[in-house]
């Protein structure tokens, strides 16, 4: 078990090669992104500029946790350990590779809630003007101080979680696997090494039996019910989203002509336009109008 197979992927040279060509791919295609955007009038674009922006950075912060974090996954027969490459240090008498792994775990899955922005954004901007909303008057100012409230209860709770039932405790040091020693060189039993565990159940040393570990479970529960809101709002977002464009197009078949039809899908696709809320507008009245003067 000291050298499996896939051993290369996490020893050197293998594993300081990728990681410094994933970091540095990454840093630049997310700078590359921050300068166009910085760079292009916002009539193109709007105020999806800062939402772009957000998600520039929050890539790019990940990204620097994760090379200065250098963390590794080892499944075992109890569960999921997550530790840091160089766990040994401590931080007002907590292991800073327990807090590290915290926080990465928090924002690495911080990406999912701004991809849920991303469809509210789609959402809100195809729908407008079709209906009664209590955000219809909201400015990019509101958008902004909600969406940042939003993240910081998210991640708030996220890092709660976690520390509720994944922090190691002195039973957990005393069952650290040995393999782990033999194949990452780490010692994780050692007191000022810090990682995290996903453990659900665990062998009663007397009767043998498994057992529930009431607060991983809770843990875990509340980290996969955080994953599953941004996943349903995603969804909502693309099936209202849909809804509205089939409800879009019987009203684009009272076109003049079909010569009208290429212009209307220009606008629909071409992002130079104007906003896709202010061309759904436009059609669906110039359509009303011209069914009444039939």
């Amino acid at each position: 078990m000291a050298n499996p197979l896939y051993a290369w992927t996490f020893t050197k040279p293998f594993h300081e090669m990728f990681l410094g060509t994933t970091t540095t791919v990454s840093l630049f295609s997310n700078s590359l992104l921050l300068l166009i955007i910085y760079s292009t009038s916002s009539q193109h674009i709007g105020s999806y500029r800062y939402l772009l922006a957000f998600f520039a950075i929050c890539d790019i912060t990940t990204t620097i946790a994760h090379a200065a974090l250098q963390p590794f996954v080892h499944m075992t027969s109890v569960g999921f350990y997550f530790f840091s490459s160089h766990p040994q240090a401590v931080i007002l008498g907590v292991p800073f590779g327990t807090i590290s792994c915290i926080l990465f775990i928090a924002t690495y899955y911080q990406t999912f809630l701004v991809l849920a922005y991303h469809f509210i954004y789609r959402y809100l901007t195809v729908t407008s003007g079709l209906g009664a909303s209590f955000t219809a008057f909201w400015t990019t100012a509101h958008w902004m101080a909600v969406g940042a409230i939003v993240n910081v209860v998210y991640i708030a709770v996220f890092v709660v979680a976690v520390a509720i039932g994944m922090r190691p405790t002195e039973e957990r040091r005393r069952m650290i696997p040995a393999e782990i020693m033999e194949i990452y060189n780490l010692n994780l039993s050692d007191p000022r090494s810090g990682f995290t565990i996903v453990e659900l159940r665990k062998v009663d040393p007397v009767s043998s039996n498994e057992e529930w570990i009431v607060k991983s479970v809770v843990s875990f529960g509340s980290c996969v019910l955080l994953f599953a809101a941004t996943a349903a709002v995603i969804v909502f977002c693309i099936y209202k989203t849909n809804a509205a464009i089939k409800f879009f197009r019987p009203q684009s078949a009272y076109a003049k002509n079909k010569k009208d039809a290429p212009s209307i899908v220009s606008r629909f696709t071409n992002p130079d336009r104007r906003p896709l809320s202010v061309l759904i507008r436009a059609t669906i009245a110039n359509s009303t109008h011209r069914r009444r003067n039939r």
